[in-house]
């Protein structure tokens, strides 16, 4: 839990009964009570940590405290506007005034909330933590406050960051997962802005690149997010293409691939479809959840119980029908699974299956 000790003018992302000296108090008191140890921080190197002792871990196994006993308290904002970018260091909170569009995104954020934490969510067998998903949304600058048409990607959820071999271990219900992923999305959103479809075929297939689709898709969606011209390719991706590679070559043949959204490249839209994207999940969440299903939002697609799928594929269809006019494809990526037992003769490969596309 990482939390900021400034003292400052409080906003509605901060809490008016638990302030930093609160907080600071109560780390002393525990501190001297032997339950937790505090490294201090060192300036530009690392922040304070807090870690628990082990009497504090005895006296959690002793009195049979869970996960289950945690509860977040009402008041936490949901709809978070941010400013800034984090690639250049200065991505601030906007403390905007409310209103009826943020009141309205409030509201579903609390029912998508609701649906989780009443479902029976475990990893391994074992509680989870509730469930604080928020909406954060982007503007260039915080007087730019009031708009919700930028970004807008669900955060907060133990699973986002769970490694794909872990899933597995992931039950609603008592179920195992599924999950369930739009194909192609970014592309798919940008031939919909523009009122059209794509080609049939993989839309990361540029050719040279056919064994390299990972770096394809992500040097594509890439080109949504510049507001100048592409002349140098991200840090990083240069090693993952074959040698020739250079961004004016890839970016030519993206074109070449998709000429009908090319004038996109370059014009920042990406946070824009993100928004789009978020739309289409939200209403996704949402009519699941007034039939009494839960669903674990992967900003582009869901985790649901097996028994479940056949349902959320239709709802992600005719909800994005709803969205952009068009029903866009589901696939069900595979589900990582450990080989049956622990030979080394075992040669099993879970993670080598292809997609299944769910149409």
């Amino acid at each position: 839990m990482a939390v900021p000790l400034r003292n400052g003018k409080l906003t509605r992302y901060d809490r008016r009964d638990f302030n930093a000296d609160a907080l600071r108090l109560v780390i002393e008191e525990v501190e001297n009570a032997g339950l937790v140890s505090v490294e201090e921080a060192v300036f530009k190197e690392r922040r304070t940590v807090v870690a628990s002792t082990l009497l504090f871990r005895q006296l959690v196994a002793a009195h049979g405290v869970s996960l289950a006993d945690i509860h977040h308290l009402e008041g936490r904002e949901t709809i978070e506007l941010w400013a800034g970018s984090r690639r250049s260091g200065h991505k601030t909170p906007v403390d905007y005034v409310d209103c009826r569009e943020a009141d309205k995104m409030r509201a579903e954020m609390a029912q998508i909330n609701g649906a989780l934490n009443k479902a029976n969510i475990l990893l391994d067998g074992r509680q989870t933590a509730p469930v604080q998903l928020v909406r954060k949304f982007r503007v260039d600058q915080p007087e730019d406050a009031g708009r919700f048409d930028r970004h807008g990607r669900l955060y907060g959820g133990f699973w986002e960051d769970l490694p794909k071999e872990q899933r597995h271990l992931l039950t609603i219900g008592g179920e195992p997962v599924v999950d369930l992923d739009f194909a192609s999305m970014f592309i798919q959103l940008a031939y919909c802005r523009q009122g059209l479809q794509p080609p049939s075929g993989d839309l990361y297939a540029i050719p040279g690149l056919e064994e390299h689709r990972k770096a394809v898709k992500s040097l594509m969606v890439s080109l949504f997010f510049r507001n100048a011209e592409a002349r140098r390719l991200p840090a990083g991706s240069k090693e993952t293409l074959p040698s020739g590679w250079s961004m004016e070559r890839f970016k030519a043949a993206a074109a070449a691939l998709h000429p009908a959204i090319a004038h996109l490249f370059d014009t920042n839209v990406g946070f824009e479809l993100m928004a789009l994207e978020s739309e289409i999940l939200v209403g996704i969440l949402l009519e699941l959840a007034s039939k009494g299903v839960a669903a674990l939002p992967m900003h582009d697609g869901i985790m649901v119980a097996a028994s479940h799928k056949e349902l959320a594929v239709e709802t992600m269809q005719n909800v994005s029908a709803r969205k952009v006019g068009r029903s866009l494809p589901v696939v069900e990526k595979p589900i990582q699974r450990l080989p049956r037992n622990n030979s080394p003769l075992w040669s099993s490969r879970a993670g080598s299956e292809r997609k299944t596309v769910l149409i």
